[in-house]
Order: C-alpha cells, then structure tokens, then sequence
C-alpha cells in the first residue's frame, strides 16, 4: 500500500488524519480580526503574539488568473494547469487546477472553483503527495 503525506501540514486541520479528508485552515488574530494562510503564530498585521486562532477557510473561490505547463518538475504529470484564486475571506491562494481538461473549453476567468484534496506528485521514496487543488464548479 502506498503511504500517503500532506504536503504542508500547516496548511490543514490537524484533526483530520486521511489526506483525502483534509480541510484547508487559516489563522485569525483575535486581536485585529485578520484572516492569514498558511496557519501562524504570530500576526503579520499587529504583530501580537500566540492571539491566533485555527479558522476553517472556504471551500469555493474565484478563479483570476492560469495558465498551462506542458513542462513540468520531477513528479509532476504535464500538461497541468495552475492559478490563483481569491477566497471570500480575502485570501489569494496559488493552486493547481484539476478537473478541468480541455482547458481551453472548462476555465475562464472569474469562474467560481471548490477546493478538493488530491495526489499532488509522488516523491522519490513512492509517497503520494497530497494537497489542495481547485477545481471548476
């Protein structure tokens, strides 16, 4: 059986232990209400120490930008598409999109997307890689 690793733990709710369940998570300062991600100790914005709080980040966004690789690093499959997307709490995340070939035809520009948990590379050892990706709703 293959073993199976998130990609960043700070990215995800460390209650949830199967990759495939994951949520992503971000951290609010109690202090100036200020939503960050990847989760962080201190706040960038006040600059107040251990006032953050886990907070579950939404699950659909907004595409505003992509592009394609047909050329990729170690791991990867191309062709592929990535992109950035603005979540309501005003956070812009770079991901990789799935779901969505032929390219071309499935994304466009602010097109609302759902954050879903996917492989995404295998590393040298054979440990699947898992994060989020976005996918087109």
């Amino acid at each position: 059986m293959l073993q199976k690793q998130l990609i960043n733990n700070k990215m995800f709710s460390p209650d949830i232990e199967n990759p495939i369940d994951q949520i992503l998570m971000g951290s609010f300062c109690k202090d100036c209400n200020t939503i960050y991600f990847p989760q962080k100790r201190v706040c960038p914005n006040c600059m107040h120490i251990d006032r953050m709080e886990l907070r579950e980040l939404s699950k659909t966004g907004k595409l505003i930008s992509f592009t394609t690789s047909y050329v990729g690093p170690p791991g990867f499959e191309p062709p592929y598409a990535y992109g950035w997307i603005d979540l309501p709490e005003g956070i812009r995340l770079f991901s990789l999109l799935t779901d969505c070939k032929p390219f071309e035809e499935k994304l466009r520009l602010d097109m609302p997307v759902e954050v879903v948990m996917d492989k995404i590379k295998v590393d040298s050892n054979g440990t699947e890689i898992y994060g989020y990706k976005f996918k087109p709703l």
